[in-house]
């Protein structure tokens, strides 16, 4: 059994921020709504999420430098920006089975609620989260999610965002040698999940259309002209994500009437720079 034949998806990205309240400001700009922030128990972080109807975006940042902050703290030393993702799994016991049989080590499933500050009280979000070895997303750090309240965070008043955005379609990440994870991840996701196209590996995710994609640092300024690659970066790191909108030009008249600054890429893309995004360059992709 595939490790991707028991998720659902991508679930979440996570992005690591410096100051949680600023980082909400420049999302809100950006013409996204927000969630109300939530706060981990147990843990010195807290966030704010982008909902859509399939997935959503996470801002984490650090509220309690005395409390475990599960690595964030480590991650914001080398600045802002794409600190990992979760895939969703609907039973993370089967997920958690594969990987056994498979022999790779984990550790989980494990129960994780965090507060949610609504305006009529707090209530408490409940998962399960599966963390295992690095071999099954290699270059990429990520986990599996099984969302137990999935009611209370998915709530229609967080789902539309005046600038269009709809889901979460690719991740891209930068790796000196693209190549070296077509093995692994034709081993957990799929020979078929895995396509070598020009100057790129991308790995499609389960049954949704969404891609993970890996570049080389030479290749960055053909896919993304303008930016520089992140010198002092691990081995792989994410450089950009693409949500997908149902109407671009509505997407770049929300931004115009803002003085949002873009590049419109062809028919079909418009991409805003790194800093607005809190260390991660943003693009929107046409449906």
């Amino acid at each position: 059994m595939l490790f991707s034949s028991s998720l659902k998806g991508i679930d979440h990205l996570l992005i690591g921020v410096q100051q949680l309240e600023e980082a909400r400001h420049h999302y809100l700009r950006l013409g996204f709504r927000l969630t109300p922030r939530g706060r981990h128990i147990g843990w010195g972080t807290a966030n704010y999420c982008i909902m859509f109807p399939g997935d959503y975006l996470e801002l984490i940042g650090i509220v309690d430098k005395n409390q475990d902050t599960n690595g964030l703290d480590v991650f914001l030393e080398n600045g802002e920006g794409g600190l990992g993702l979760a895939f969703r799994s609907e039973d993370i016991g089967q997920t958690a089975a594969c990987l056994k049989e498979a022999g790779v080590p984990i550790d989980g499933p494990k129960d994780l609620k965090r507060i949610l500050e609504l305006e009529h009280g707090d209530v408490m979000p409940a998962f399960e989260l599966l963390r295992y070895d690095n071999q099954v997303s290699p270059k990429i750090s990520s986990f599996v999610c099984d969302h137990k309240t999935p009611d209370v965070v998915w709530q229609s008043q967080w789902l539309a965002h005046a600038n269009g955005a709809r889901g979460i379609k690719r991740v891209v990440y930068v790796t000196p040698n693209p190549s070296d994870v077509i093995t692994k991840y034709s081993e957990f996701f799929g020979a078929d999940a895995v396509v070598v196209t020009d100057g790129c590996i991308d790995v499609y995710v389960s049954e949704r259309k969404q891609v993970l994609r890996f570049i080389a640092p030479e290749d960055i300024n053909r896919f993304y002209p303008g930016i520089e690659p992140n010198d002092g970066a691990a081995d792989g790191y994410m450089i950009a994500f693409h949500l997908w909108v149902g109407d671009l030009k509505a997407t770049q008249a929300y931004f115009d009437q803002y003085r949002v600054s873009y590049q419109r890429e062809g028919d079909s893309r418009i991409r805003l720079q790194k800093n607005d995004a809190c260390g991660v360059v943003l693009a929107f992709d046409a449906l």
